[in-house]
């Protein structure tokens, strides 16, 4: 019986979702009945609103630790009172097993994601709607199935490729068995090739606010691009979203942070959470805090100091590569707490630090693509198509550095530090400038992935962790012993397969 509990992954339970007034809502309403619904306007628009749901979930829940604590970017501060997050540290020192519940949950929220895309593009053309009003919302549903698609086949390598409702057990068991990492990228680039042509460039009215566009699909189908090593695809991609004059760079750092200036002109595509006891808020600030902090100095709240607090924990190889007078190091780290339990500075992410009136409920979004990111990998793109050393590889480059006050990198620059050579160089710069514009985006541990370095980076990253740890705390000695490019198939899932 065990395994049928499961089934859930795949098979999806629709949850209705209602509108708020700003923007766009993902409260459930009502369970209606599966006959009479997926009819109206604003039934598809509920139906919508429910496939965005889940990732208020994953980021709020679990995809820290498997995109940023993963990665040299972000550790944990160690809780000897406290061992009830060992999952989190097995996830950040690469111990994690099948059995692992933040992985799992991943997973299954993931699917929940794609299910319910799947009954909204199987249902929509029988409801012979207004034209207009069925591309957006197929464009959605194709966007949202292919970034899940793309997340857990990056993380998990062979997984199920469900494209069509499943409304049994019987089905479920026969779409369970896992397809070629080819496959599932074939069916996600024919998912954002679909997107683009149905998204618009731009919503009207703030209630459609956090909704994804024709720019949101271009950049996420040039990420997947770059992922396979086809730069010179991603290129029309990233120069489109330029051109289309939506987005422009924030000229301070930390306003693509501020709550009250979400969904900026910088932004393409970020979570929604909305403050307040209504089960859309976020809770980064209380799950990224020291869990030592002794008062309520960062969140206004007195924190557990259990192991609801310390993670994601900025490591001291990110806090190096920050270059001198680099604006984003104020923006995006707190250093200015000394740890009590340890006697040495801990230092905690501040671009979540908004404090709220309810205790863990902040209304802080995540961001998933900037205006930024798309100048970086363009910038990446076109170095990879050839190295040119007063190309526009460097003026992209060059765009964001000078947002973060540093000063241009150029060919056969006079300092040494802003001296890039080749390409090979460039490549070195523009991962540099990634890891640092990106930081605690979930961009890292995908970008070592991509790059062919994550064996060598994290095997170098996880012996300077455990020399600086040793003298703190007991380290695991199984710790980055085996850096693994792929999560472990959560055991509970594999046994749906034949």
């Amino acid at each position: 019986m065990k395994k049928y509990t499961y089934i859930l992954l795949i098979i999806t339970v629709s949850v209705i979702a209602g509108c708020k007034k700003d923007y766009l809502s993902l409260q459930p309403t009502s369970t209606q009945n599966t006959e009479n619904f997926y009819k109206t306007p604003v039934q598809f628009t509920q139906a919508i609103n429910s496939a965005y749901a889940p990732l208020q979930g994953l980021y709020n829940g679990s995809f820290w630790a498997l995109g940023e604590m993963r990665s040299d970017n972000t550790s944990y501060e160690f809780n000897p009172n406290d061992r009830s997050g060992t999952n989190k540290e097995e996830i950040d020192e690469f111990r994690d097993i099948n059995t692992n519940d933040m992985v799992n949950a991943f997973l299954v929220s993931s699917y929940t994601g794609i299910g319910r895309c799947n009954v909204i593009l199987d249902r929509l053309p029988a409801a012979k709607l207004n034209t207009a009003f069925t591309d957006t919302i197929a464009g959605q549903a194709y966007f949202l199935r292919a970034f899940n698609y793309f997340n857990i086949v990056r993380m998990f390598g062979r997984v199920p490729l469900v494209l069509k409702e499943v409304s049994s057990v019987s089905e479920a068991f026969k779409v369970a068995t896992k397809a070629d990492v080819e496959a599932v990228y074939t069916a996600i680039i024919a998912d954002a090739q679909a997107a683009i042509t149905n998204l618009p460039v731009q919503y009207t009215g703030d209630g459609n606010k956090g909704r994804v566009t024709k720019g949101t699909a271009q950049t996420m189908l040039a990420e997947v691009y770059m992922t396979q090593k086809k730069f010179d695809l991603a290129i029309p991609l990233l120069r489109s979203v330029i051109s289309s004059n939506v987005y422009h760079l924030n000229a301070n750092y930390a306003d693509n942070f501020d709550m009250s200036k979400e969904n900026g002109p910088e932004s393409i595509f970020e979570i929604q959470y909305i403050e307040g006891p209504n089960g859309l808020g976020s809770d980064f600030i209380d799950t990224f805090v020291p869990w030592d902090v002794p008062d309520d100095s960062v969140t206004g709240w007195n924190i557990p100091h259990s192991a609801q607090n310390g993670w994601n924990i900025p490591t001291q190889d990110l806090l190096d590569a920050y270059e001198p007078g680099d604006k984003r190091k104020a923006a995006s780290i707190d250093t200015s707490f000394t740890s009590d339990e340890y006697g040495v500075i801990m230092p905690f992410i501040k671009k979540y630090q908004s404090k709220a009136a309810v205790k863990g409920i902040t209304g802080n979004n995540f961001p998933v693509y900037r205006y930024a990111d798309v100048y970086l990998m363009l910038a990446e793109c076109l170095n990879e198509q050839g190295f040119a050393g007063g190309g526009d590889s460097f003026k992209y480059l060059n765009l964001v550095r000078e947002r973060a006050g540093l000063p241009d990198k150029s060919a056969g620059n006079t300092k040494p530090e802003l001296n890039v050579a080749s390409q090979e160089d460039f490549r070195a710069a523009v991962a540099h400038e990634r890891q640092i514009e990106l930081c605690f985006e979930n961009h890292r541990w995908f970008d070592l992935l991509r790059s062919g370095k994550a064996t060598a980076v994290m095997t170098a990253h996880g012996a300077r962790e455990k020399a600086i740890k040793k003298d703190l705390w007991v380290i695991n000695p199984a710790a980055y012993t085996n850096v693994k490019l792929l999560f472990p198939y959560p055991l509970s899932q594999g046994n749906l397969e034949h």
